[in-house]
């Protein structure tokens, strides 16, 4: 989310969306905090994955 706005208003609004009950004074923590991750997510976009196969993470019970 390269330019993505994590303003206070937006965290705000996604949250609501989403149903996630926050607190006005925790509005803050929750934008930086999630600006952070999206930082980090954008990382991998600079991976080299061509032949790299995917895997299952959760194997198949049978079930």
């Amino acid at each position: 989310m390269p330019g993505a706005d994590f303003s206070r208003e937006n965290v705000r609004m996604l949250a609501d969306l989403v149903g996630i009950p926050i607190d006005d004074a925790d509005v803050p923590e929750v934008a930086n905090r999630f600006a952070c991750l999206m930082q980090e997510l954008d990382r991998l976009r600079d991976l080299d994955l061509e032949g790299i196969e995917p895997v299952a993470i959760f194997p198949d019970t049978g079930e």
